[in-house]
């Protein structure tokens, strides 16, 4: 009989457990997935342009500014290469975007930069509302 009490007092105090079936690790109604957070925006390029051509309208006069912009970058440094990268909505318009990246970069030669110092670069950016040519220096 002494042996009796306690296997009764210890399967008294497991009345308030439950058991554990599929139930336990199944989740709850309520519980919703929760959605994923959207991805961070993808910098296409952290360096800052030294020029930035907006193709809004056609044929924008750049002419000027990046005359300038190449003067006092030379002044700094005349060793200094330019990287001229064409920036795309998509890639439809590729040989476009090449054809305008040339053309600055011969702006850029007008101004007696060798073209070894310069560099083209084509790249896509979807948020992009119109195309681009930058000019960054390295």
């Amino acid at each position: 009989m002494t042996r009796l009490v306690p296997v009764v007092l210890a399967l008294l105090s497991f009345t308030g457990c439950t058991l554990i079936d599929q139930r336990t690790f199944a989740p709850s109604p309520e519980a919703k997935a929760q959605p994923a957070p959207p991805p961070p925006p993808v910098v296409i390029d952290r360096r800052t342009a030294l020029v930035t051509i907006d193709y809004t309208i056609p044929s924008p006069d750049y002419a000027q500014l990046l005359h300038a912009a190449v003067r006092a970058a030379e002044s700094r440094d005349p060793e200094v290469q330019y990287d001229v990268i064409s920036v795309l909505k998509d890639t439809s318009d590729a040989s476009l975007g090449q054809e305008r990246a040339t053309d600055v970069m011969r702006a850029i030669m007008r101004d007696h930069v060798p073209a070894s110092r310069i560099h083209l670069g084509l790249r896509t950016d979807p948020d992009l509302a119109a195309s681009q040519v930058r000019v960054y220096v390295r």
